[in-house]
């Protein structure tokens, strides 16, 4: 390579390292700037309004990513509205066929606390499953279009085999541990009954968790939210039918609602708090493309699967063939 092609290339390289340190820089400062701000900047600084917290997506734990609604920074945003004097209320926008048992219930418990001290309105654009319900459940009142899918009141643990695939490609594997039932999550063999009904006392657990904190949720007793349970799946109009939502409609309606329950005719802005610089930069992708059922981890979810994780799995079948 010549010299005014190496120095090309080196040029090239430095350029391409600052630019991925500035995206960075960028972004922490975006970052910072929203943890440093006075109380209600991460919204409209000095505006009256209601807050729209966003639960689009699986749920996960930690703060999520591009189209994954972390359960860290949803909390984080319920704190700052409930901190906020100016914030009245929240818009709780839901379009989610749930996620983790923990995460779930972490974001319901910060809005049930919420809830405490200001209104919550929901509204179901076209899926609120599993932990999606679970969280609508927290509102004064829900709304959805008549269209959408809401319920699927259960938990699911799903544990995958993939020893003959394993042998199909030639590999195998040897485990070793301390505790008789330590590899009984893993993917390498089937279980064992004790192992089994070790599992379905943590998904019976998980279940009864979410009829009760559903029933506290929507003031129903808890024998009302067994007759919606055990996985069953409703059009907006069937649940209304059912009592699981209040009413039909999306975010014009909530809105109203949300001016009924504050007993006032002002004008309620909605404020959509500030998205950092990587949410912004990545707000065009979808969820649904990169989130896989977790089929391989044993672990319990309140989850109903979308249409991306039911391809995934169709692709791994097809690959084990």
């Amino acid at each position: 390579m010549d010299r005014s092609r190496l120095v090309a290339a080196l040029a090239l390289a430095i350029s391409a390292v600052s630019l991925i340190v500035g995206l960075f820089q960028i972004g922490a400062a975006r970052k910072s700037q929203d943890f440093a701000a006075p109380t209600g900047a991460l919204f409209s600084p000095g505006t009256a309004g209601v807050a729209l917290i966003e639960v689009h997506g699986p749920i996960e734990s930690g703060w999520g990513g591009p189209g994954r609604p972390g359960a860290d920074r949803i909390v984080e945003r319920i704190k700052q509205a409930e901190s906020d004097p100016a914030i009245r209320g929240i818009i709780l926008s839901i379009n989610s066929p749930g996620g983790g048992v923990g995460p779930t219930k972490q974001v319901y418990d910060a809005l049930m606390h919420f809830r405490k001290q200001k209104p919550i309105i929901a509204y179901v654009t076209d899926i609120a499953a599993s932990g999606g319900y679970y969280l609508a459940s927290t509102a004064n009142k829900i709304h959805a279009y008549r269209g959408a899918i809401i319920g699927s009141i259960g938990v699911i643990m799903i544990h995958a085999n993939a020893d003959e695939l394993l042998r199909k490609i030639g590999l195998s594997v040897t485990v070793i541990k301390s505790g008789r039932l330590k590899d009984s999550s893993y993917p390498f063999r089937n279980m064992t009954e004790e192992e089994r009904a070790m599992h379905q006392k943590i998904a019976d657990d998980a279940y009864e968790q979410f009829i009760a904190d559903v029933s506290e949720g929507r003031k129903q007793p808890e024998a009302n939210v067994r007759k919606w349970a055990e996985g069953r799946i409703y059009s907006g109009v069937q649940a209304k039918q059912e009592q699981m939502i209040d009413d039909f409609g999306g975010q014009d309606e909530a809105l109203a609602s949300m001016r009924a329950e504050l007993k006032t005719k002002d004008d309620l802005p909605i404020l959509k708090p500030r998205k950092d610089f990587w949410e912004e930069m990545f707000a065009g992708f979808s969820a649904g493309e990169r989130i896989m059922l977790p089929a391989l981890t044993g672990r319990a979810y309140y989850l109903y699967p979308d249409a991306g994780e039911i391809r995934n799995l169709l692709n791994a079948r097809d690959l084990a063939k």
